[in-house]
């Protein structure tokens, strides 16, 4: 259905990393899936963007959400990805 795409930068060490994330609402089973090496910290983001999506009076979607991370061979870490922007 809808694919939306920003851009975000991963640290590693001194050094950046420009990291494609794209999100894709899809017709299925709800849910949320997240893709690309996250760490801990990101696989815990699907309950902080809820709940700002919640919070800001948006209805959560009833579709599939697959958020993309990419490159999938770059180690993402953080919270700072939770709300990417251009």
């Amino acid at each position: 259905m809808g694919l939306g795409t920003t851009a975000s930068v991963a640290l590693t060490g001194m050094e950046g990393h420009v990291v494609e994330v794209q999100a894709q609402l899809a017709a299925s089973v709800p849910g949320f899936t997240l893709v690309g090496l996250p760490d801990a910290a990101l696989a815990e983001s699907r309950d902080r963007v809820r709940a700002a999506v919640l919070s800001s009076g948006i209805a959560w979607p009833q579709r599939k959400i697959t958020v993309n991370l990419s490159p999938a061979s770059l180690r993402k870490s953080g919270t700072g990805f939770d709300l990417s922007s251009t």
